[in-house]
């Protein structure tokens, strides 16, 4: 492929998406004067819609490497990978009702400042190294690994020619108006990513005829497996038990505990708009399987009916790089946009892979920038939480300007490399997700799991999974030899030497979470208990009553709670910050409420009234977890009829 696949007519498209999406994160700039306050930078103020929240928790998930990885998973094993999107559906719905009313109710702005209230300082140091490596290895060379696969084919140039100036203008719009910007714009990359990608959709599935057709072609050439969910046990890349239970276990991390999703929860207006935010994020999680899945599939169908009838003859034209091969599959994306797609299609379908990129990469320079400002910066430079907030934002906004950095240096590793370091860390990352998760669980649901447990099931669980993936990539040559292509799929016979390095990582997954569930209650049981202190609010089921409508005071103390609306003690989680700006709380409190004498009479004295709470309640207000409550019940059926269809 060379340069000149796009038209001049796909440029201008390509351009005027860019150009909206920079407008709007230059105007969100200019429009939110709180963006010297810590929170109105961090986290948009606590005062973001359920819309916002929606689109944001999307926009952030989805990124390039949906289009390359994704797709290419979909060419070389069909749509069982779609279980990793239907289940997040389920997972969204455990982050808004099971994890968000905790950390609303702590009003946390970074999630490792939870493991510290629940635990200790040592959990909390751990899960900040653990988060700023994912961020760094894993999430950032995600998207620049699948921005390189994706510029190369589709453009014919290299990531050095078109990625410097996203990189450095999604990081303009980051740094200047944090949070706020970055849902923002996330909103409208969302529009413009899905928009493209149910346009390609249709264009794909109009060469094959529709998805009757595309199911035909594979059962005609003996790739029935293909159009099911549900593989065997034994299947290498998607067994059923490891896909159904041991994925959403280890998805928890990135849906409910990773700082990227859960700060769209955290900067929402109250817990009814973080919960329908959640439940519709959840719907727009059908889309996958259809923008990115389908057409993977619709590439191999083109491939293999050009190896049995000659049709499409240009998909077999290159014997080295067949789309049943894993590595090669990653192309599979870009090239039925460069071979198939007719000129300004593949204009939209480069706008949307770009805002696909721009998306994932201001979520993670926000993210982490607001982690290592809390987690690091405050933590130890004012461990009293009384950091200025002009401070806090300058930290926040040179973490940002840090992370760009670091993301040229991942250019070169990640041009030069057919798989590379970028492959390497996302897979160590992984395997370090369920120690994560039990420490998590335990937290919310275990009243006796206490700091010491924590830690040590945090670090042997650690410890275990960096072991068993150093261990697979030693022996993944002779694991790759136990695989043999059937119709049911790429079956795995293992052995009495070869189960634990080569069995699917999910499968592992369970193992590992068991493992470190046992050694924090054994850890736990022999220890003493957790003080009351560090139980109270942060357990589920132990939050108190939640005040119908309550809205998130939009205050630079990022640790505030709703306790402090109701009770006349502040209820304060981590008992060392937040004095002064709860005590200006209350002090408003107390003019806005009426004054009793003796017994309980109202008094006489002419009292301020905030003319603003006589305005009518909106239907969030007044029906909030009722529509919340229905959306889940709807998405919950859903993703059970859909899996059931496809099964």
């Amino acid at each position: 492929m060379g340069p000149g696949v796009l038209s001049a007519g796909d440029y201008v498209i390509v351009a005027i998406s860019l150009v909206v999406v920079f407008g709007i994160g230059l105007y969100s700039t200019l429009q939110k004067r709180k963006g010297t306050e810590s929170v109105g930078f961090f986290l948009a103020g606590r005062s973001m819609p359920w819309w916002i929240v929606a689109a944001s928790l999307f926009a952030s998930n989805i990124g390039t490497e949906h289009f390359v990885g994704q797709a290419g998973a979909a060419a070389a094993g069909g749509i069982a990978v779609g279980l990793y999107e239907w289940t997040a559906g389920y997972l969204l719905l455990v982050l808004g009702w099971v994890f968000a009313p905790v950390y609303l109710k702590c009003q946390l702005t970074s999630i490792p400042e939870y493991l510290e209230g629940r635990y200790n300082k040592h959990c909390r140091f751990l899960f900040v190294v653990i988060t700023m490596l994912a961020y760094i290895l894993s999430k950032i060379g995600a998207s620049l690994y699948a921005g390189a696969i994706l510029v190369k084919v589709v453009t014919g140039l290299n990531l050095w020619a078109s990625a410097p100036i996203i990189i450095v203008a999604t990081a303009l719009y980051t740094v200047s108006g944090g949070l706020t910007a970055v849902m923002l714009t996330d909103t409208v990359q969302m529009v413009i990513f899905v928009f493209g990608g149910l346009v390609g959709t249709l264009v794909s599935l109009k060469l094959v005829g529709g998805v009757s057709g595309l199911f035909s072609i594979f059962r005609k050439t003996d790739l029935d497996y293909m159009t099911h969910l549900i593989h065997p046990l034994n299947d290498r890349d998607f067994p059923w038990l490891g896909m159904l239970v041991g994925q959403p276990f280890s998805s928890l991390w990135y849906w409910c505990i990773d700082q990227e999703m859960a700060q769209r929860v955290l900067s929402a207006k109250n817990l009814d708009h973080a919960q329908i935010g959640a439940a519709t994020a959840g719907f727009f999680k059908i889309l996958p399987v259809f923008i990115t899945v389908i057409p993977g599939m619709v590439a191999r169908a083109l491939f293999e009916l050009c190896e049995s009838d000659g049709s499409f003859p240009e998909w077999c034209a290159d014997k080295t790089r067949p789309l049943s091969d894993d590595n090669a599959a990653n192309e599979a994306y870009p090239l039925l946009v460069v071979r198939q797609f007719p000129v300004g299609v593949k204009g939209i379908m480069v706008a949307s892979f770009l805002a696909a990129m721009m998306s994932s990469l201001s979520s993670v320079f926000n993210s982490a920038s607001t982690v290592f400002t809390y987690d690091v910066y405050q933590r130890f430079w004012y461990p009293n939480g009384d950091a200025p907030p002009h401070k806090l934002v300058l930290v926040g906004r040179g973490t940002t300007v840090a992370l760009t950095l670091v993301t040229f240096l991942w250019l070169p590793m990640i041009d030069n490399s057919s798989r590379g370091l970028y492959l390497v860390a996302q897979n160590a990352m992984t395997h370090l997700a369920p120690a994560l998760v039990s420490i998590f669980l335990l937290a919310l649901f275990w009243r006796r799991a206490n700091g010491e447990g924590a830690f040590s099931g945090f670090v042997l669980g650690s410890l275990l999974g960096i072991m068993r993936w150093i261990f697979t990539l030693v022996t993944e040559t002779e694991c790759d030899a136990l695989v043999k292509s059937g119709p049911q799929g790429q079956i795995q016979k293992l052995t009495a030497s070869t189960w634990l390095a080569c069995m699917n990582f999910n499968h592992f997954s369970m193992i590992l979470l068991a493992f470190t569930t046992v050694v924090v209650i054994i850890v736990s049981l022999k220890t003493e208990p957790p003080s009351q202190s560090q139980l109270e609010g942060r357990m589920f089921g132990n939050l108190g009553s939640r005040k119908k409508g309550y809205t998130q005071p939009a205050s630079n103390s990022p640790r505030t709670s709703d306790a402090e609306q109701t009770n006349p003690t502040p209820y304060n989680p981590f008992a060392d910050t937040a004095k002064v700006e709860g005590n200006r709380h209350h002090e408003d409190q107390e003019k806005e409420s009426p004054s009793f004498g003796v017994a309980g009479v109202e008094s006489t004295e002419p009292q301020d009234v905030d003319l603003t709470d006589l305005r009518p309640f909106t239907w969030i207000e007044k029906y909030g977890k009722t529509v919340a409550n229905c959306l889940a019940v709807a998405l919950f059926l859903s993703m059970t009829v859909l899996i059931t269809i496809f099964h």
